[in-house]
């Protein structure tokens, strides 16, 4: 009887460990983990901006960027990207990525401001576009330009869904 009980102890072992290697293997999608202190630690964007013809009245507003303007959002979500890039026909498409902080779903808006070389508009504001962000994942905005060569510089608007 005492053989039977230490033979049954390694095929236990053998399981448990063969367990514990599968489960080690199986991958998982990390999940986005966002850190709003490293926000704070960043110097200002270096670039155009937007600012006020009476200093100090508004603050400057970085062009080439991503501006969340829903004080509801903005421990909510997090940009983690953005680009623009000229296409063939000479418009210029922009892109931002956003990061869902929260652990449940968000809908956001977002629309663009395509600008001249002297900050003007050089076509009227996109719409609004309605993204749905899954809890803890990515989701993107672009847009496109119409007025060619005349857009310089854009900014993108983000706030939440209404």
């Amino acid at each position: 009887m005492r053989e039977g009980k230490n033979a049954c102890g390694p095929r236990i072992l053998l399981l448990a460990f063969a367990a514990l290697l599968v489960s080690a293997c199986a991958q998982v999608a990390p999940m986005p983990q966002c850190d709003f202190r490293a926000m704070r630690n960043v110097a200002p964007p270096q670039g155009p901006i937007l600012v006020s013809q009476v200093p100090g009245s508004v603050t400057p507003v970085p062009l080439n960027a991503v501006n969340v303007m829903d004080v509801a959002i903005t421990n909510k979500i997090m940009v983690q990207a953005t680009n623009a890039r000229r296409v063939e026909n000479g418009d210029v498409a922009v892109f931002a990525r956003l990061v869902n902080c929260t652990d449940y779903p968000l809908q956001v808006e977002g629309r663009t401001h395509f600008m001249d070389g002297a900050q003007v508009d050089a076509e009227p504001v996109t719409a609004w576009t309605r993204l749905h962000l899954p809890a803890r994942a990515l989701g993107s905005y672009s847009a496109r330009s119409t007025a060619g060569a005349d857009v310089e510089s854009y900014l993108i608007e983000i706030r939440e869904g209404r």
